[in-house]
């Protein structure tokens, strides 16, 4: 199994390189902006690494998607989609949407503006009542025809390169998609700015191309609570870190990796603590893991995904990861499982389950667990406590920050194909006798940094007058 997921990652990495060189060669003519690839990059990588997941999948899931997130049915046929288009039109035009729209400035809003689980409520309300909130947009893309013919060519070469049947129903869907979601008419934008979260959304990915392409303040704010450099995966590079005149992100951590490169670098980075990291923090340089901890450990574990599989690095379908999690808990029965809150799937039965918000939760327990690098691993690592990290293969890390990880936690490689119960004890049962000290000072610049200079207000009044905030 895993050298089939390792295939499929390369495969991955493949249709992210023909999307990448599809987008320089036609930015030659259109720009690096007003480019078809750069709006819709994130939803061809979404369709065609999934359809490559679903295709090797064991089960079937039953959650809905929306185009062009698929399901293995869809994988392994596919077919005119007819909900394309559903649910854009007309959903914004509730009184609650028409009173966010009204503009008390001249900064414009974004979707995913991340003000995190209760904090700064207050200021969130002021930032969303005196900023503008953008709905539903077209991107407006130059030469648009031939753009258009360009991408679908681009369908078809990956339809031809994976083995996808029926390429013309797939090249249909996408011109479907396309035509939704882009226009050939160039509006005057009449705001100064625009503030917006994850670059991962297509309304952001289209408002900020908009807003670009007439020379607008573009200010990003990343979500989580970890610097986007210590990810080596290309969402990234083509969202995360590009497509805004200013970033604000965590830490002092700031470097390219080899698959994460902004394909356009901001003009200018923000940095700023995460706060709900700087709330846990408490460093320490005499960290020791005992057998008493056991029975106070919580596991960290991403989400079950359903139908939600993309690659590269970034997921297990649900049946996989169940399996992994079984042996761990027959293996740790005493650990607690920490509840993802966008779960698609039921966690295994009798495990216990800790339900509440991480951050209320884990000054409760004396042993960390996770298995994938996300937010709540990060809050865990910055803790005074042991951790453990069993790396199954999912998600890639800069190398610097994956040996950082490597000198804090306790870390074990796990071999999906062989016996998991065996590699987990055997695993405890050197951690135990190596009796190693490890400190958790050397995470901090990842999440925080020495001089934070992030203020929501700032920031809005800056996108408001049209200029980079300071």
């Amino acid at each position: 199994m895993n050298s089939t997921l390792r295939s499929i990652d390369t495969d991955s990495l493949g249709i992210v390189s023909m999307i990448r060189e599809r987008y320089e060669t036609i930015g030659q003519d259109v720009g690096p902006v007003g480019n078809i690839y750069m709006v819709f990059m994130h939803d061809l990588v979404v369709h065609f690494t999934g359809i490559l997941m679903h295709r090797v999948a064991r089960e079937y899931y039953s959650d809905s998607v929306q185009f062009p997130w698929i399901d293995k049915k869809y994988a392994l046929a596919p077919f005119l989609v007819d909900s394309i288009g559903n649910g854009y039109a007309g959903r914004h035009y509730s009184l609650y949407s028409r009173l966010r729209r009204l503009p008390l400035s001249r900064a414009a809003l974004g979707e995913a503006l991340p003000f995190g689980y209760q904090q700064d409520r207050m200021v969130a309300k002021l930032v969303n009542l005196l900023g503008s909130y953008k709905p539903f947009v077209q991107a407006y893309l130059p030469n648009r025809h031939d753009q258009i013919w360009d991408l679908l060519d681009c369908v078809s070469e990956l339809c031809r390169l994976h083995g996808i049947p029926n390429s013309e129903t797939v090249r249909h869907n996408w011109r479907r998609y396309v035509d939704i979601h882009s226009t050939q008419q160039q509006s005057v934008i009449k705001e100064r700015g625009l503030l917006l979260g994850t670059r991962n959304s297509l309304q952001n990915r289209k408002l900020a191309v908009n807003y670009l392409q007439q020379d607008k303040e573009v200010v990003a704010v990343s979500h989580g609570e970890v610097a986007n450099s210590v990810m080596d995966e290309p969402p990234f590079g083509y969202s995360e870190r590009t497509l805004c005149t200013t970033l604000v992100d965590y830490g002092d951590f700031d470097s390219d990796g080899e698959y994460n490169v902004p394909l356009i670098p901001p003009r200018r980075l923000i940095k700023r603590d995460a706060p709900v990291v700087r709330s846990i923090h408490q460093a320490n340089s005499e960290i020791r893991l005992s057998t008493r901890q056991f029975s106070r450990a919580l596991y960290i574990p991403t989400t079950y995904s359903g139908n939600g599989l993309y690659g590269p690095f970034h997921i297990y379908e649900d049946a996989v990861y169940s399996r992994w999690q079984q042996a761990l808990f027959e293996s740790l029965p005493t650990l607690t499982m920490k509840v993802h809150p966008k779960s698609r799937s039921q966690p295994p039965a009798n495990v216990s389950l800790e339900i509440r918000q991480l951050e209320n939760c884990i000054q409760d327990y004396e042993l960390f667990v996770f298995d994938y690098f996300a937010t709540g691993s990060m809050l865990a690592l910055m803790t005074p406590k042991p951790v453990i990290y069993f790396d199954i293969g999912l998600r890639r890390l800069h190398r610097m920050f994956e040996q950082d990880i490597k000198s804090r936690c306790e870390y074990a490689k796990i071999d999906l194909c062989g016996d998991l119960s065996n590699q987990v004890i055997g695993a405890l049962d050197r951690f135990l006798l190596e009796e190693k000290t490890r400190n958790n000072n050397v995470i901090a610049q990842y999440a925080l940094c020495q001089e934070s200079r992030f203020n929501w207000l700032n920031l809005l009044k800056s996108v408001a007058r049209g200029v980079s905030p300071s």
